[in-house]
C-alpha cells in the first residue's frame, strides 16, 4: 500500500467522492482530496455556479500545490497567492501516523475584496487579463477570518473522524466486527463529530455559551452530549422532553431559531426558560440522507455587543449542513471498501 492510498484502503473511493462532493456544495469552496505526495485521490469537487475549466485556467491552479505541501508535509497550511487568492490544505488523519491525505479547499477570498482597479492594475502588471480575473474572484467564495477557521478546523474533525472511524473499525477482529460493535465506533465518533460542531459555532459567532443534544435511544428526550458554560451538574441533569422549549419548536420546524429581547413572537417568547440571555441560535441537528433531525445545537450570548445576526445564521447553516454530511458519511466510512464495492 502507498503513501497516496492509504485513505482509499480505509474508505470506498465513490462513497468519498460523494462526500466531498457534497462538502464542496455546502461550503461554497472547491475541493480536493490529495495525498501526501500531492497526487489526487477522487476527482475534484465544484460548488454549483463556478466555472471549473476557467477557474483553473485562470489561477493556474496546481501550482499552489507545492508551497502547501512542501516535501516536509506540514500538519496544515494556508497560502495567499500573489492574486489574492486563499487555498488551504487540511489533514485527514486515521491513526498515528500523521496525515493519510489532505483536503485542498480553494480558491476562496478570505477578508475585504481588494479595489477593482487596484486589483486590474496589479493582475495586468503581471501580463494576466485583469477584466476577467475580477469577474472570476467576484464568483468566489468571500469569507471572513473568522468564519474561514471556523470552516477548516471543522473540516478536518469531520474528514478524520470519519477515516479514524474507519480505521478503527478494521483494526476490530473478525470475531468481534458485529453490529453492536459497529454501532458503538459509530456513536464515538458521533459525539467527536458534535464536539467539533460546537468548537466551531462557538468561534464562528463568538458566543459565550452552548451545547449539542442528541436524542436518547428512545427518540423521546434530549441529552446534553457536548458544552460549554454549562456545569457538569447541569450536562448531567438536562433531560428535555421531545417537543418542549425553543428546542422543541426548531425541531418541529425544521428551521434555526433566532431569538432576542426584540422578540416579539409569541410562540417563541411563551418557550424562553432564561430571560437573561440577550440572545440565542437554537438549530435542529439533522444526519443526510435522514429527514427527522438528530439533536439541537443551542449557542447564547448575555452580552448586547455580541447578539446574533441572520449572517450568524447562515454561517451557522453550512457549519450544520458540513456536520450532517458527516454524521451521515459515518455510517458508510464504517463499511470496508471491499465490502462497500459490491453493496
Amino acid at each position: 500500500m502507498g503513501q497516496d492510498d492509504r485513505l482509499l484502503h480505509l474508505v470506498d473511493r465513490t462513497r468519498w467522492q460523494r462526500l466531498q462532493d457534497h462538502f464542496a456544495n455546502v461550503l461554497g469552496i472547491p475541493l480536493r482530496t490529495v495525498g501526501p505526495d500531492r497526487q489526487l485521490l477522487v476527482n475534484p469537487s465544484w460548488p454549483a455556479g463556478l466555472d471549473a475549466e476557467r477557474t483553473v485556467a485562470l489561477l493556474h491552479m496546481g501550482e499552489e500545490l507545492e508551497p502547501l505541501l512542501p516535501e516536509a508535509r506540514p500538519e496544515g497550511a494556508r497560502v495567499t497567492t500573489v492574486l489574492g487568492v486563499t487555498y488551504a490544505a487540511v489533514p485527514i488523519s486515521a491513526g498515528t501516523d500523521g496525515a493519510v491525505a489532505y483536503f485542498v479547499a480553494g480558491p476562496l477570498v478570505v477578508g475585504p475584496r481588494e479595489d477593482e482597479q487596484a486589483f486590474r492594475q496589479r493582475a495586468e502588471s503581471l501580463g494576466q487579463d485583469g477584466a476577467a480575473l475580477w469577474a472570476l474572484l467576484l464568483s468566489l467564495k468571500l469569507c471572513t477570518h473568522a468564519a474561514t477557521r471556523s470552516l477548516l478546523s471543522l473540516l478536518e474533525d469531520v474528514g478524520t473522524s470519519l477515516a479514524q472511524c474507519a480505521f478503527q473499525t478494521r483494526q476490530l477482529p473478525p470475531a468481534l466486527a458485529g453490529p453492536r460493535v459497529h454501532q458503538a465506533v459509530t456513536s464515538c465518533y458521533t459525539d467527536r463529530i458534535v464536539q467539533a460542531l460546537l468548537k466551531a459555532s462557538l468561534a464562528a459567532t463568538h458566543a459565550e455559551g452552548g451545547s449539542v443534544m442528541l436524542f436518547d435511544e428512545g427518540g423521546q428526550a434530549l441529552q446534553i452530549k457536548a458544552a460549554q458554560g454549562l456545569s457538569g451538574t447541569v450536562i448531567a441533569g438536562t433531560y428535555q422532553p421531545r417537543g418542549a422549549g425553543l428546542a422543541g419548536l426548531a425541531v418541529a420546524e425544521r428551521r434555526i431559531l433566532l431569538v432576542d429581547r426584540d422578540t416579539t413572537d409569541v410562540r417563541l417568547l411563551l418557550r424562553m426558560s432564561r430571560r437573561d440571555i440577550v440572545s440565542s441560535l437554537i438549530a435542529p441537528l439533522a444526519t443526510a440522507g435522514v429527514e427527522e433531525p438528530i439533536g439541537v445545537l443551542n449557542l447564547r450570548s448575555g452580552t448586547v455587543s455580541r447578539r446574533f445576526t441572520e449572517e450568524h445564521v447562515e454561517l451557522l447553516k453550512r457549519l450544520l449542513e458540513l456536520a450532517s454530511a458527516a454524521l451521515g458519511g459515518l455510517r458508510l466510512a464504517n463499511v470496508p471498501a471491499a465490502q462497500a464495492t459490491t453493496g
